[in-house]
């Protein structure tokens, strides 16, 4: 009897998991990023404090603190395969002081882009493999000690990540994956070009329809 009960079970969840993900299903979702490298501001959650001491010339200290927000919509166009659009935002604040000088710095993103996703398989916790992409603009400030500094990036990213899904129910999930994110920034006037490698956490939430 229990075994009975417990082969129906499974396959109550899996009739539910292929309902979520199957053809012709919508997604819409939203999540952020917690960034493990020093430069994952642009890209996730930020909250860094670093001072550098420089023999014999005082001491460098850094503060900076960056929040990152993403929403998207998809459709699967076919089982488990789920393609879409994702618009992101991040915002950050920092503070430089080094001999008496004090620089703080602002800067906001604004990109969009498309992005593919394939669960693995139909049960209450599936595995998922993502590939995404962002193309937008950054601006930056900065001011204090007679510097008045305003650059305006272009930004190219292309990210892809490992995760697993947990299934809430019939119509939501929450979702976890290990990322990985290239991102270039180009700034036209002073012909400056950055490009930034980090790994990082993604944390989100979807709904099926």
């Amino acid at each position: 009897m229990k075994k009975i009960l417990l082969i129906g079970l499974l396959c109550f969840i899996s009739v539910i998991a292929a309902a979520q993900t199957g053809k012709g299903k919508f997604l819409v979702g939203m999540g952020t990023s917690l960034g493990l490298g020093q430069n994952d501001g642009l890209m996730g959650i930020a909250f860094t404090n670093s001072k550098t001491e420089i023999a014999g010339s005082g001491s460098v200290e850094e503060r900076q603190t960056s929040l990152f927000l993403s929403v998207r919509g998809g459709y699967f166009i076919a089982n488990g395969l789920v393609t879409g659009l994702e618009l992101a935002t991040s915002t950050s604040t920092g503070t430089t002081k080094s001999a008496g000088l004090e620089l703080d710095s602002q800067s906001s993103f604004f990109g969009a882009g498309p992005w593919v996703r394939y669960y693995f398989s139909s049960q209450k916790i599936i595995p998922f493999a993502e590939v995404n992409s962002l193309f937008g603009s950054r601006g930056q400030t900065t001011e204090g000690s007679g510097i008045d500094s305003d650059l305006n990036y272009t930004v190219s990213n292309l990210g892809g990540g490992l995760g697993i899904v947990f299934l809430l129910g019939e119509k939501s999930s929450l979702d976890l994956s290990l990322t990985y994110n290239g991102t270039n920034l180009k700034e036209k006037d002073l012909k400056l070009t950055t490009n930034q490698n980090s790994l990082g956490m993604k944390f989100g939430f979807s709904m099926f329809f």
